[in-house]
């Protein structure tokens, strides 16, 4: 591996951090999204007078983003902390040269990406959130919305961005972490003997993507997406995840492979003495 490309702060790490934080000024209220018509029904009645009927669907309350089960703070914590947690882990207990600079320029690849392309789908698509009306101020005698900044903010539910965010850091960290399980096997030492917890050790490699699966599931408990918004938020981060690990790690099954030597008198050796004994 070239020198470049093991220096963790060397040219493409700080080109790929500049991309980076130019997708992330997308979050900022530059783009209007499409104003979309607000759904409602003009009714009149038998003596004449005139009743707007709301759409229930979208009538749901609002809840401030402090109020949420996982507020976005919350969230940008979780996608860059475990992320960063879980390498310097593995830098610590299995160094591997030039790992770290992939790790961290494969994440943020897929985090730029994500970003972009779902603020992207969010502002052309302007689709309502649940709670439609309560956000944007719809006021049924004048048929329109009184909050400016709440209308554009209603307008931005599908896809679900914490969907999306979450899955594309969090399945990226598994995917990072299950390459390091499945490339050897890992064997404690108990009063029973020695024991497999290669089992144990995938189910902790999954631990960040089950996150990601709280955190999506929670929009939809709080009203704050319909379940269509997750479900392609949450394909949105799982594909960005999946290309840029592939484009920086072999995949998880071929990593098994190439960690079994196909030939020499080695072939036939204890599984112990491959094994990560852990103490």
């Amino acid at each position: 591996m070239p020198l470049e490309n093991r220096v963790i702060c060397g040219r493409d790490t700080l080109l790929i951090g500049i991309f980076t934080f130019s997708c992330l000024l997308l979050e900022l209220p530059l783009l209007h999204p499409y104003d979309r018509p607000i759904p409602m029904q003009l009714v009149t009645l038998s003596n004449g007078t005139s009743v707007v009927l709301k759409e229930l669907s979208l009538d749901n309350p609002y809840i401030p983003s402090h109020q949420q089960i996982c507020p976005t703070a919350l969230l940008v914590a979780l996608c860059v902390l475990v992320p960063l947690g879980v390498l310097g882990a593995v830098t610590c207990w299995a160094p591997k040269p030039g790992e770290a600079a992939s790790f961290l320029r494969g994440f943020m690849l897929t985090v730029a990406c994500t970003v972009f392309l779902t603020d992207l789908i969010k502002n052309y698509i302007g689709y309502w959130r649940p709670y439609l009306y309560d956000e944007c101020g719809f006021d049924p005698v004048t048929r329109a919305c009184t909050l400016p900044a709440g209308t554009a903010e209603a307008h931005k539910s599908f896809p679900s961005g914490h969907a999306s965010l979450s899955f594309s850091s969090m399945l990226f960290t598994s995917l990072f972490l299950l390459r390091k399980v499945t490339a050897q096997p890992m064997k404690m030492k108990t009063c029973l003997g020695v024991q497999d917890c290669t089992n144990v050790a995938l189910l902790v490699a999954l631990s960040p993507v089950m996150l990601a699966f709280w955190i999506a599931s929670s929009r939809v408990r709080e009203n704050d997406h319909h379940p269509a918004d997750i479900c392609f938020g949450s394909f949105i981060g799982s594909a960005w995840a999946i290309f840029w690990y592939l484009r920086y790690f072999c995949a998880t099954w071929r990593c098994a492979e190439m960690s079994i030597s196909p030939s020499s008198e080695d072939t036939h050796r204890d599984d112990e003495d491959d094994a990560i004994m852990i103490p």
